[in-house]
């Protein structure tokens, strides 16, 4: 029997800092805002010692310049955390990422790495997220899927979603930047 729906993510640029932000906003927020508050305290410290440098009788500019530079960089990771975790982990993957395709049909989602496959049973999920870019399901153990809303075979997202919420039995969660 062929799959009603199939779709595929490619964990593109986009898809990682959308993942970022979910992220942040249901699993791990401590630990986010634990690093987050670290760079902001990096970026304190360097304005401070600019500042220190520069108002000391006898202060050097280009020490102080490379502090206050060093704070502007710190505030920028901290401002656009989610886009720097997301490079990060591009760099970190490199060209070494495989496409997820998903197959959905009665019974759950086979997923396809590669030349790995698993099968995710509906039963699993227990919580469907949504955002601009992509569905995320998640199952008790905290682990879960991204599925691009941009790359879904026969049906639409809006297809997609009555599909997963039927099948999985949970309401969907809007967690993008806009209302929906």
């Amino acid at each position: 029997m062929e799959p009603a729906m199939k779709a595929k993510t490619d964990y593109d640029f986009a898809h990682l800092v959308d993942l970022q932000r979910v992220g942040a906003k249901t699993g791990g927020k401590q630990w986010i805002l634990f690093r987050r508050g670290i760079i902001l305290a990096a970026a304190v410290a360097c304005a401070a010692l600019g500042v220190s440098i520069l108002t000391t009788t006898q202060g050097n500019l280009a020490q102080a310049l490379v502090y206050f530079l060093l704070a502007v960089v710190l505030g920028g990771m901290f401002c656009f955390f989610h886009h720097y975790s997301a490079w990060r982990i591009k760099k970190k993957i490199g060209k070494q990422k495989v496409p997820d395709e998903f197959a959905f049909d009665d019974y759950g989602v086979d997923i396809t790495r590669g030349d790995q496959s698993v099968r995710y049973p509906y039963s699993d999920c227990d919580t469907l997220l949504e955002t601009e870019l992509a569905f995320y399901l998640f199952h008790q153990g905290g682990k879960g899927l991204v599925i691009s809303k941009s790359q879904i075979e026969g049906g639409t997202p809006d297809d997609l979603r009555a599909l997963l919420e039927d099948k999985c039995q949970v309401k969907t969660r809007w967690v993008g930047r806009n209302k929906m």
